[in-house]
Formats: structure tokens, sequence, C-alpha cells
């Protein structure tokens, strides 16, 4: 079932002045359970709430908390995440809502908010259907200061991709003169290395690629990196006798392979399958498979999921087997990494 959308969920108030006999009428629909308090004083239909995914849980918290803070606060951080709707490796954000306020001198933390000082300039915000937030390029620099690795690789691939991309397989001088300076204008926001998250922020940045379509990419491209592999070309257009054959998730050009990240969804998803069986699909990737192999550039394809990224020792098994090169003193630190990331959010340690 599909998600309703967060920012058309219905709010409603118990004010503090106004309606007294509506105020206890949501108190009551909430002592029933047919309505969900979100925050003190606010609340929607249960119904609509049991139907919004995490995200989109998020997001009503958000619209919440602004209701009562003053005009000028935004949501920021991994709220703005949530907003913009960027991936992240787990999908879960919580109660606690992000939000700076550029009149604070120093941070606020309480049950449900955590608020933050910082500058704002009228390019950093922007309105995402009702929701004041940080923009695209502001929310990267924030979670790549504050964020893991993972997670802001993932949102920095991801705004990038909107960013420089707006949406389509675009590729050429112009975009790469696109990338660079938007690159750099990242880089500036972040500020000298020495500042706090500045060398880490500056790392994201540096990483981080438009051509990388989802968050599963994302996530291949880092445990390609700390297994030690080339860094591929991502979105390789293969072409056979001068005709398009094909495009690749990640080429490796040194080992002549071609990574192939492969969703569950591509062979069960019935809009992604339009109308053909599991074994069609599964027949029509092989068949282009072989076509790939005859453009001269391609010497064989690796097909992996996201359970090889989960467990990178699997990936760089079917790397070794391809001959694709992998640094066998990388491989151990790769696990450990990966277990860390894909850990569960309230896991101990």
């Amino acid at each position: 079932m599909t998600s309703p959308d967060p920012f058309r969920v219905p709010l409603s108030f118990a004010a503090t002045y106004g309606d007294a006999k509506e105020a206890r009428a949501l108190r009551r629909g909430h002592e029933r359970g047919d309505i969900h308090r979100v925050r003190r004083g606010v609340y929607v239909a249960a119904a609509a709430w049991t139907a919004l995914d995490d995200r989109g849980r998020h997001v009503v918290t958000v619209r919440a908390a602004l209701a009562g803070h003053p005009a000028r606060l935004v949501a920021s951080h991994d709220s703005a995440v949530a907003v913009h709707d960027l991936p992240r490796v787990h999908r879960a954000f919580g109660e606690v809502v992000q939000l700076v306020d550029p009149l604070r001198a120093e941070a606020r933390r309480a049950r449900l908010v955590h608020v933050r000082p910082g500058e704002l300039a009228a390019r950093d915000v922007v309105d995402v259907a009702g929701v004041p937030s940080t923009s695209l390029s502001r929310t990267v620099v924030d979670v790549a200061k504050s964020a893991s690795f993972g997670d802001a690789v993932l949102c920095a691939d991801a705004a990038l991709r909107r960013i420089v991309l707006r949406g389509r397989h675009d590729a050429g001088p112009h975009v790469d003169e696109r990338l660079a300076r938007v690159r750099a204008d990242l880089l500036a926001s972040v500020g000298p290395g020495d500042r706090r998250g500045g060398s880490a922020a500056a790392r994201v940045i540096e990483f981080a690629s438009p051509w990388a379509e989802n968050g599963g990419e994302s996530l291949a491209r880092i445990a390609l990196h700390e297994l030690g592999v080339e860094a591929p070309f991502l979105q390789k257009a293969v072409t056979v006798r001068g005709r398009f054959a094909g495009r690749g998730d990640m080429h490796l050009p040194d080992d002549g392979a071609l990574l192939e990240f492969d969703g569950m969804e591509k062979l069960v998803d019935g809009k992604m399958l339009a109308g053909r069986s599991t074994a069609e699909a599964l027949r029509q990737m092989k068949a282009r498979d072989r076509e790939l192999l005859r453009s001269g550039e391609v010497r064989t394809v690796v097909h992996f999921d996201l359970l090889d990224v989960v467990h990178p020792a699997r990936l760089a098994d079917l790397l070794r087997a391809a001959d694709a090169a992998v640094d066998p003193r990388r491989v151990r630190a790769a696990v450990r990494l990966a277990a860390a990331r894909f850990a569960r959010p309230d896991s101990p340690g």
C-alpha cells in the first residue's frame, strides 16, 4: 500500500485559546483511539497516522513541531532529509524533530525537538509543500558534518542527482562543469577542514556523485570503495557496432567488468515487470548481458544485490571470481564497517 502524502494529512489543534469544546472532543477521540496525538495539542486521525510510513510520520511530526515555534525556525538535518525525501541507510527517523534557529546562540534539546543555532541565508531556506526547510545544498552540508559516512553519502548523491542532473540521464562537458561548480559551492559552505566536522564533510562531498541512481547504488559505491576497488565509472553507456546496447550501473575499465546492482523489485514488482513474468525478465536480462559482452569494452558482467553490499565479503568473492581487482587487505575492514553501518539503529554498541 502506498503511504499517504504526509504534507496533506490534516492536523487538528487543541488551541490554548479557542474552542474548549473542540479541544475536549480531540482529547476524547485520542482516549478512544480514533485520534493520534502527534505532540501536545496537535492531533491527526489515527487511521491516517497508521497508513503513513516512518518517513511520512516524521514529516507530519515536523509540521506539528513547526506550528508551535516561531516562523524563523526551519527543518534541518535528519528532518530536512525526511522533508526532501532523501535516502538514508535506515528509514527510521524517530520522534525528535531537528530545527535550525538563526537567533539562537546555543543548541536546545528537549524530548521531541532539537533546535540548533545557525546562520540561514535566503538561499539556504526553501518551502516544501508548506514546510520551511533547509535547501538541498544546505541539507547536504549539515548532514555531511553530522551524520555517518553512509548516511551522508546517500544524502549527497541523491541531492546532487536532483541539482546537477535534474532528473535526466545527462552527461558531457556541460554536466561536468555544472557538477564542479556545485561541488565547489558545497565545499565553500563547509569551510576550513579544522572546523567541527569539516574534514569529514569535505570527504563526503568529494566522494559524492549524481550518477548513483538510487540509495542501493550509493551503498554499493561505498562498499566498493571500502574493498579497495578502483572508482567505477557510473551509468556506462555501452554500444555494439555503433548501436546503443544498454547502460551499466558501474564500469571498472581496468578490469573490463560491468557491475549491475540488482534490486529484487526488478523481478517481482508488477510495475517494473510491465506484464512480463519473472522468468521472462530473467531471460531478457541474460540476453542483454550477452549483447553487452559483444561490445569489446565489457569482458564480464557481475550481478550483485543488497545482501552482497551488506556482507561485502560476498561482494569481494563475486569480484574475484570475475578477475576484478580487490585489495585483500581491505576486506576485513570493509566487513567491520558494513556491520556497523547496517546494524539496527537501536542495537547496543
